[in-house]
């Protein structure tokens, strides 16, 4: 069984879980675990910059086969 299947067959199983003392051993492994969690940094002003290099003339138009859609 790779890893991949075997870590959402464990979110599945841990989703349906509903004995609080069993929740309460997964948190204790979780603080124990050596491999913590990625903590994303607020991105910096300008920081895509570049990323674009072509937009089409036609960008803002609509394209064909939509159409707008009237509220009431």
């Amino acid at each position: 069984m790779s890893v991949q299947v075997l870590k959402l067959e464990s979110i599945q199983w841990i989703l349906l879980l509903k004995d609080l003392q069993l929740l309460n051993e997964i948190q204790k492994l979780k603080e124990k675990s050596p491999e913590k969690t990625a903590v994303l940094k607020p991105r910096q002003f300008g920081c895509g910059q570049g990323i674009f290099t072509y937009v089409a003339d036609d960008f803002d138009e609509t394209p064909p086969g939509f159409y707008e859609v009237k509220l009431l």
